[in-house]
Protein backbone atom coordinates (compact mmCIF):
# COMPACT_ATOMS: atom_id res chain seq x y z
CA UNK A 1 0.00 0.00 0.00
CA UNK A 2 1.62 3.30 -1.24
CA UNK A 3 0.97 5.80 1.81
CA UNK A 4 1.78 9.03 0.22
CA UNK A 5 2.69 11.96 2.96
CA UNK A 6 2.43 16.31 2.92
CA UNK A 7 4.12 17.76 6.17
CA UNK A 8 3.39 21.31 5.88
CA UNK A 9 5.14 23.10 8.97
CA UNK A 10 4.74 26.62 9.60
CA UNK A 11 6.30 27.81 12.69
CA UNK A 12 5.49 31.34 14.43
CA UNK A 13 8.01 33.21 16.20
CA UNK A 14 10.21 31.59 19.33
CA UNK A 15 7.97 32.18 22.55
CA UNK A 16 9.56 31.22 25.59
CA UNK A 17 9.46 27.70 26.71
CA UNK A 18 7.75 26.71 29.64
CA UNK A 19 6.98 23.29 30.96
CA UNK A 20 3.57 23.76 32.42
CA UNK A 21 0.89 22.12 31.67
CA UNK A 22 -2.36 21.84 32.43
CA UNK A 23 -3.82 19.26 32.59
CA UNK A 24 -13.93 14.56 56.01
CA UNK A 25 -12.39 13.51 58.81
CA UNK A 26 -15.70 12.94 60.96
CA UNK A 27 -16.90 9.62 61.80
CA UNK A 28 -19.80 7.76 60.27
CA UNK A 29 -23.27 7.02 62.12
CA UNK A 30 -24.06 3.92 63.40
CA UNK A 31 -25.22 1.73 61.12
CA UNK A 32 -27.41 -1.72 61.10
CA UNK A 33 -25.56 -4.89 60.46
CA UNK A 34 -25.06 -5.69 57.17
CA UNK A 35 -27.45 -7.94 55.60
CA UNK A 36 -27.13 -11.35 53.90
CA UNK A 37 -24.88 -11.24 50.71
CA UNK A 38 -27.02 -10.62 47.16
CA UNK A 39 -26.94 -13.23 45.03
CA UNK A 40 -25.48 -12.71 41.80
CA UNK A 41 -27.50 -11.55 39.07
CA UNK A 42 -27.86 -14.80 36.21
CA UNK A 43 -25.86 -14.49 32.94
CA UNK A 44 -21.90 -13.99 32.05
CA UNK A 45 -20.29 -11.15 33.79
CA UNK A 46 -19.14 -8.09 31.48
CA UNK A 47 -14.99 -8.86 31.65
CA UNK A 48 -13.22 -5.49 32.03
CA UNK A 49 -10.49 -4.17 30.18
CA UNK A 50 -6.97 -3.79 32.49
CA UNK A 51 -7.12 -0.22 30.93
CA UNK A 52 -9.57 1.79 28.98
CA UNK A 53 -10.16 5.46 28.25
CA UNK A 54 -9.08 8.61 26.32
CA UNK A 55 -7.24 11.08 28.96
CA UNK A 56 -7.50 14.31 27.71
CA UNK A 57 -7.74 13.11 23.58
CA UNK A 58 -11.59 14.74 23.00
CA UNK A 59 -13.39 12.53 19.25
CA UNK A 60 -16.18 14.02 17.99
CA UNK A 61 -18.12 12.60 15.08
CA UNK A 62 -19.56 14.86 12.33
CA UNK A 63 -20.13 14.43 8.33
CA UNK A 64 -19.71 18.03 6.68
CA UNK A 65 -18.14 18.74 2.73
CA UNK A 66 -15.25 20.30 2.84
CA UNK A 67 -12.44 21.81 0.63
CA UNK A 68 -10.26 19.28 -0.88
CA UNK A 69 -7.11 18.99 2.03
CA UNK A 70 -4.65 20.54 -0.24
CA UNK A 71 -6.44 23.80 -0.50
CA UNK A 72 -7.27 23.20 2.89
CA UNK A 73 -3.62 23.85 3.80
CA UNK A 74 -3.01 26.88 1.40
CA UNK A 75 -6.31 28.54 3.15
CA UNK A 76 -5.16 28.02 6.75
CA UNK A 77 -2.06 30.14 6.05
CA UNK A 78 -4.06 32.65 4.51
CA UNK A 79 -3.69 36.14 5.38
CA UNK A 80 -7.13 37.09 5.09
CA UNK A 81 -9.21 36.85 8.01
CA UNK A 82 -12.40 34.84 6.64
CA UNK A 83 -10.58 33.10 4.28
CA UNK A 84 -8.51 31.24 6.90
CA UNK A 85 -11.75 31.54 9.58
CA UNK A 86 -13.86 29.35 6.93
CA UNK A 87 -10.65 26.64 6.67
CA UNK A 88 -10.40 26.47 10.65
CA UNK A 89 -14.24 26.03 10.70
CA UNK A 90 -13.87 22.86 8.19
CA UNK A 91 -11.01 21.44 10.36
CA UNK A 92 -13.35 21.81 13.52
CA UNK A 93 -11.61 24.08 15.76
CA UNK A 94 -12.71 25.45 18.91
CA UNK A 95 -14.49 28.33 18.34
CA UNK A 96 -12.32 30.46 20.44
CA UNK A 97 -9.97 30.59 17.30
CA UNK A 98 -12.62 31.47 15.22
CA UNK A 99 -13.74 35.07 17.10
CA UNK A 100 -14.26 38.41 14.71
CA UNK A 101 -10.96 40.20 14.76
CA UNK A 102 -8.66 37.29 16.12
CA UNK A 103 -8.74 34.85 13.96
CA UNK A 104 -6.39 32.36 14.90
CA UNK A 105 -3.66 31.73 12.90
CA UNK A 106 -2.11 27.89 13.19
CA UNK A 107 1.59 27.42 14.53
CA UNK A 108 2.48 24.25 12.35
CA UNK A 109 0.43 22.12 9.73
CA UNK A 110 0.19 18.26 9.54
CA UNK A 111 -1.36 16.62 6.06
CA UNK A 112 -0.88 13.01 6.05
CA UNK A 113 -2.83 10.55 3.28
CA UNK A 114 -3.10 6.98 4.32
CA UNK A 115 -6.00 4.21 3.65
CA UNK A 116 -7.80 3.93 7.31
CA UNK A 117 -10.68 2.47 5.57
CA UNK A 118 -11.59 -0.60 3.02
CA UNK A 119 -11.79 1.27 -0.55
CA UNK A 120 -8.41 1.86 -2.36
CA UNK A 121 -9.25 5.88 -2.18
CA UNK A 122 -6.63 7.25 0.45
CA UNK A 123 -7.60 9.36 3.65
CA UNK A 124 -6.59 12.23 5.20
CA UNK A 125 -5.72 13.74 8.67
CA UNK A 126 -5.07 17.43 8.78
CA UNK A 127 -3.61 18.34 11.81
CA UNK A 128 -3.21 22.22 12.92
CA UNK A 129 -1.82 22.77 16.07
CA UNK A 130 -3.37 26.18 17.67
CA UNK A 131 -2.05 28.51 20.35
CA UNK A 132 -3.81 26.17 22.79
CA UNK A 133 -4.80 23.58 21.51
CA UNK A 134 -4.15 20.62 18.41
CA UNK A 135 -6.48 19.65 16.42
CA UNK A 136 -6.68 16.77 13.64
CA UNK A 137 -9.53 16.94 10.76
CA UNK A 138 -10.05 13.25 9.42
CA UNK A 139 -11.30 13.99 6.00
CA UNK A 140 -12.45 11.02 3.37
CA UNK A 141 -13.19 11.62 -0.18
CA UNK A 142 -16.67 11.22 -1.72
CA UNK A 143 -16.69 11.16 -5.34
CA UNK A 144 -15.03 13.93 -6.40
CA UNK A 145 -15.37 16.03 -3.16
CA UNK A 146 -14.51 15.47 0.29
CA UNK A 147 -15.87 15.36 3.71
CA UNK A 148 -14.99 15.79 7.46
CA UNK A 149 -16.35 12.67 9.25
CA UNK A 150 -14.25 13.10 12.86
CA UNK A 151 -12.98 16.12 14.70
CA UNK A 152 -9.77 14.69 17.08
CA UNK A 153 -8.19 17.13 19.49
CA UNK A 154 -6.90 17.90 23.01
CA UNK A 155 -6.13 21.08 25.07
CA UNK A 156 -2.36 21.24 25.04
CA UNK A 157 -0.54 25.07 24.88
CA UNK A 158 2.06 25.92 22.16
CA UNK A 159 4.36 27.03 24.81
CA UNK A 160 5.38 22.71 25.75
CA UNK A 161 7.96 22.34 23.24
CA UNK A 162 7.71 18.49 23.87
CA UNK A 163 4.36 18.06 21.82
CA UNK A 164 3.71 19.00 18.21
CA UNK A 165 1.38 17.60 15.27
CA UNK A 166 3.71 14.56 15.39
CA UNK A 167 3.53 14.19 18.70
CA UNK A 168 0.09 14.01 18.64
CA UNK A 169 -1.06 11.64 15.86
CA UNK A 170 0.95 9.28 13.49
CA UNK A 171 -0.31 6.10 11.51
CA UNK A 172 1.08 2.88 12.17
CA UNK A 173 -0.30 -0.88 10.36
CA UNK A 174 -3.96 -1.90 11.51
CA UNK A 175 -3.49 -5.03 13.24
CA UNK A 176 -6.78 -6.59 11.45
CA UNK A 177 -5.46 -5.64 7.59
CA UNK A 178 -2.02 -5.26 7.21
CA UNK A 179 -2.64 -3.45 4.52
CA UNK A 180 -4.26 -0.76 6.04
CA UNK A 181 -3.20 2.07 8.47
CA UNK A 182 -4.69 3.25 11.33
CA UNK A 183 -4.05 6.58 13.19
CA UNK A 184 -2.88 6.32 16.58
CA UNK A 185 -2.88 9.36 18.44
CA UNK A 186 -1.72 10.18 22.05
CA UNK A 187 -1.80 12.60 24.87
CA UNK A 188 -0.01 12.94 28.37
CA UNK A 189 -1.06 14.44 31.21
CA UNK A 190 1.65 15.63 33.99
CA UNK A 191 1.86 17.69 37.50
CA UNK A 192 4.81 18.81 39.15
CA UNK A 193 5.78 16.17 41.13
CA UNK A 194 6.74 13.98 38.47
CA UNK A 195 3.72 12.00 37.81
CA UNK A 196 2.57 11.72 33.92
CA UNK A 197 -0.02 9.36 32.48
CA UNK A 198 -0.10 8.99 28.85
CA UNK A 199 -3.42 7.58 27.19
CA UNK A 200 -3.37 6.36 23.71
CA UNK A 201 -6.83 6.04 21.46
CA UNK A 202 -6.64 4.20 17.61
CA UNK A 203 -8.49 5.50 14.69
CA UNK A 204 -10.03 3.10 11.38
CA UNK A 205 -13.24 4.17 9.23
CA UNK A 206 -15.41 1.67 8.76
CA UNK A 207 -19.04 2.23 6.71
CA UNK A 208 -17.70 6.19 6.41
CA UNK A 209 -17.75 6.44 9.90
CA UNK A 210 -14.53 7.30 12.00
CA UNK A 211 -14.52 4.75 14.53
CA UNK A 212 -11.79 4.04 17.89
CA UNK A 213 -11.42 0.46 17.69
CA UNK A 214 -9.20 1.03 20.99
CA UNK A 215 -7.80 3.26 24.02
CA UNK A 216 -6.18 2.77 27.22
CA UNK A 217 -3.49 4.24 28.94
CA UNK A 218 -0.43 3.37 27.55
CA UNK A 219 2.11 5.03 29.78
CA UNK A 220 2.07 5.98 33.28
CA UNK A 221 4.68 7.31 36.14
CA UNK A 222 3.31 7.14 40.35
CA UNK A 223 5.93 8.81 42.42
CA UNK A 224 3.10 9.44 44.79
CA UNK A 225 0.82 6.46 45.55
CA UNK A 226 1.15 4.29 48.32
CA UNK A 227 -2.04 2.18 47.04
CA UNK A 228 -2.24 -1.51 47.95
CA UNK A 229 -0.86 -3.54 45.39
CA UNK A 230 1.69 -0.85 44.54
CA UNK A 231 5.06 -1.17 45.26
CA UNK A 232 6.47 1.54 47.53
CA UNK A 233 9.94 2.87 48.30
CA UNK A 234 10.39 4.11 51.74
CA UNK A 235 13.09 6.74 50.00
CA UNK A 236 11.37 7.58 47.07
CA UNK A 237 11.18 6.67 43.88
CA UNK A 238 8.41 6.18 41.38
CA UNK A 239 5.88 2.92 39.94
CA UNK A 240 5.72 2.79 36.05
CA UNK A 241 3.64 1.29 33.95
CA UNK A 242 3.95 1.10 30.24
CA UNK A 243 0.90 -0.74 28.05
CA UNK A 244 0.53 -1.79 24.22
CA UNK A 245 -1.90 -3.94 21.72
CA UNK A 246 -0.14 -6.54 19.94
CA UNK A 247 -1.34 -9.32 17.94
CA UNK A 248 -1.66 -12.61 19.40
CA UNK A 249 1.22 -15.37 17.56
CA UNK A 250 -0.73 -18.01 17.43
CA UNK A 251 -3.41 -16.35 15.66
CA UNK A 252 -2.57 -13.21 14.53
CA UNK A 253 -5.42 -12.15 12.80
CA UNK A 254 -7.78 -12.47 14.70
CA UNK A 255 -6.37 -12.64 18.24
CA UNK A 256 -4.65 -9.72 19.91
CA UNK A 257 -3.27 -9.14 23.49
CA UNK A 258 -3.06 -6.17 25.67
CA UNK A 259 -0.06 -6.43 27.36
CA UNK A 260 0.72 -4.49 30.81
CA UNK A 261 4.88 -4.12 32.26
CA UNK A 262 5.09 -2.53 34.96
CA UNK A 263 8.60 -1.91 36.82
CA UNK A 264 9.88 1.00 39.74
CA UNK A 265 12.81 3.32 39.22
CA UNK A 266 14.47 4.46 42.41
CA UNK A 267 14.42 7.88 43.91
CA UNK A 268 18.30 8.52 42.49
CA UNK A 269 17.08 6.77 39.21
CA UNK A 270 14.02 8.95 38.88
CA UNK A 271 16.00 12.10 38.70
CA UNK A 272 18.31 11.04 36.82
CA UNK A 273 18.41 13.08 33.59
CA UNK A 274 18.20 9.33 32.07
CA UNK A 275 14.97 9.19 33.81
CA UNK A 276 12.85 10.79 31.45
CA UNK A 277 13.86 8.76 28.47
CA UNK A 278 11.17 6.07 27.19
CA UNK A 279 13.55 3.70 26.71
CA UNK A 280 15.19 3.91 30.35
CA UNK A 281 11.98 3.34 31.70
CA UNK A 282 11.54 0.18 29.14
CA UNK A 283 14.78 -1.07 31.00
CA UNK A 284 13.19 -1.41 34.10
CA UNK A 285 10.13 -2.97 33.58
CA UNK A 286 10.05 -5.88 35.46
CA UNK A 287 6.46 -7.65 35.62
CA UNK A 288 4.25 -8.58 32.82
CA UNK A 289 0.55 -9.44 32.52
CA UNK A 290 -1.22 -10.07 29.36
CA UNK A 291 -5.75 -9.65 28.18
CA UNK A 292 -6.90 -11.44 25.84
CA UNK A 293 -8.89 -9.72 23.30
CA UNK A 294 -11.10 -9.99 20.19
CA UNK A 295 -12.40 -7.70 17.43
CA UNK A 296 -16.12 -7.53 17.52
CA UNK A 297 -17.83 -6.76 14.20
CA UNK A 298 -21.07 -5.74 15.72
CA UNK A 299 -19.67 -3.20 18.29
CA UNK A 300 -16.24 -2.59 15.48
CA UNK A 301 -13.61 -2.40 18.50
CA UNK A 302 -11.43 -4.50 20.37
CA UNK A 303 -13.00 -6.21 23.46
CA UNK A 304 -11.54 -8.63 26.38
CA UNK A 305 -12.47 -11.92 26.24
CA UNK A 306 -10.77 -12.73 29.58
CA UNK A 307 -9.33 -11.04 32.47
CA UNK A 308 -5.69 -10.11 32.73
CA UNK A 309 -3.46 -12.83 34.12
CA UNK A 310 0.39 -13.70 33.37
CA UNK A 311 1.30 -13.73 30.13
CA UNK A 312 3.55 -17.06 30.25
CA UNK A 313 0.98 -20.18 29.09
Amino acid sequence: MRVSRLIVLALALAAPVSLAQRHSGSSSPPTAPPGPPAHPANGPQAITPASSGMGAIQFVAVNYGVPAPQSLTRQLRSDDDRTRAAALSAVGVPSQYLQRGHTGMPHSIQLEFADLGSSDDLDAMLTVEMDQHIVTAILMPDGDNWRRIATVFVADTFQDPRTTPATFVHTTRSLLQQDRYQAVFRAIATDNKGNYTENEAHLRIFNNRAVITMNFASAARDCTSASVGKRTDPAGGCNIVHRWLQPDPTDPAKHFTLVTATGHLSAHEATDPLGTSRGYEDAHLRNFSCQPFLFSDVALRFEPTAISGPCVK
